[in-house]
Order: structure tokens, then C-alpha cells, then sequence
């Protein structure tokens, strides 16, 4: 990353400067104008992302759009990167959606996003009116689910081993079965012997 990417803006970032960053695999998310950049999540985080997409795309009505790793804007300068996203909208190709345009969130933890999955992002959707938000742990397979409640917070419930839900769609999902083949044996992608 270069200088000019680290040096604050007068006034903080705002989600025009984000939208003249050049395309890349980091996510750029605000944070009351702070600038939060996060590397590419790891194969397995990708992997259950990805399968998770499928499966919803199997179950989800139209107009309800299923998409991943799209920008949430709750304002010039709030900012969040949900893993998977259903939302409704009239123009499901932009490159983020207003907190009113998305159904579910699903954030799928990784080493280091705990505090901001399990805090931070349910008290953030929650405040803004997303009516659902999913969290996934990998290590046991297991989910939390949350909707809204009394006023601008979510009622929990979780963890558990089925992502299981009545609202906003009919869905039943073995967490386990959305890990890939090699994960559930217990092996993982290794890194080769330098000169191999």
C-alpha cells in the first residue's frame, strides 16, 4: 500500500474516496471516516462464503438477490463488507447497497474478526434496520443467527449446528456440509517446500 493510501484525508475517508481506490483483493471499510483495510479472506473462508452462496441462490424468492462481499453504506463515512448478502434491489449489479436495500447479512468469522463479528457488526446492523444477521464459526461448523428485536437490537439464538430459519426464507443447512470436502477430512491446502 502506498503513502498516499495511509494518509488520512482532512476531515476523514469518506465512500467517494473509496470509490477512486483502484480495484483490489483488500477490503476497505469506514469506520466514522477511519480507514480499516483487511486482506483477502483464506481459501476456506472463500470456500464456505461461496458454498453458502450457492445453497441460497437454490432457496432465495426474486426478486431477492444473493451476492458476495458487497459494501454495505450506512452513511458517507460507515462503511461494512458483509461475506454474503441477499438483498432487494432494482439494480443488483452496483457495487454496494444502502442498509435498507439488505435482508440478511452473513459475516463467517475469521482469526482476528471475532470481536468485530460478534459486537460490533450485530449492534451496527441491528441500529440500521438489517432485519437479519448470520454469523458463522468454522472451528466447530456452527451459527448464530440474529433478528430484530425490541427497538435497535437483535434477539440471538445459537450456536448451533443448522443454520435452520422460517424467515426471511424457508433454509436448512448442516454448517459442516458447507465447509469443503478437504476441510471436513481435516486436511487443508499446505504450503510448498520453497524450490518445489
Amino acid at each position: 500500500m502506498t503513502d498516499s493510501l495511509l494518509a488520512m484525508p482532512s476531515g476523514g475517508w469518506t465512500v467517494e474516496d473509496l470509490d477512486a481506490l483502484p480495484e483490489s483483493h483488500h477490503r476497505h471499510e469506514l469506520t466514522d471516516g477511519a480507514l480499516t483495510v483487511s486482506p483477502s479472506p483464506s481459501s476456506l473462508h472463500q470456500a464456505v462464503a461461496m458454498r453458502l452462496g450457492v445453497r441460497l441462490e437454490a432457496v432465495v424468492p426474486e426478486p431477492l438477490v444473493v451476492t458476495q462481499a458487497v459494501e454495505i453504506r450506512f452513511g458517507r463515512q460507515l462503511t461494512r463488507i458483509p461475506d454474503v448478502l441477499v438483498v432487494r434491489s432494482d439494480q443488483p449489479g452496483r457495487h454496494w447497497f444502502a442498509a435498507s436495500e439488505v435482508l440478511v447479512a452473513v459475516e463467517i468469522e475469521s482469526p482476528g474478526s471475532h470481536l468485530e463479528d460478534r459486537a460490533t457488526k450485530p449492534a451496527l446492523y441491528a441500529r440500521y434496520g438489517i432485519p437479519h444477521y448470520w454469523r458463522i464459526e468454522m472451528d466447530p461448523p456452527l451459527v448464530s443467527t440474529y433478528c430484530v428485536g425490541h427497538g435497535d437490537s437483535y434477539q440471538m439464538t445459537g450456536p448451533d449446528r443448522r443454520l435452520s430459519r422460517r424467515e426471511p426464507f424457508v433454509l436448512d443447512i448442516l454448517v459442516a456440509d458447507l465447509l469443503p470436502q478437504w476441510a471436513r477430512r481435516g486436511g487443508g491446502p499446505t504450503v510448498p517446500e520453497q524450490g518445489s
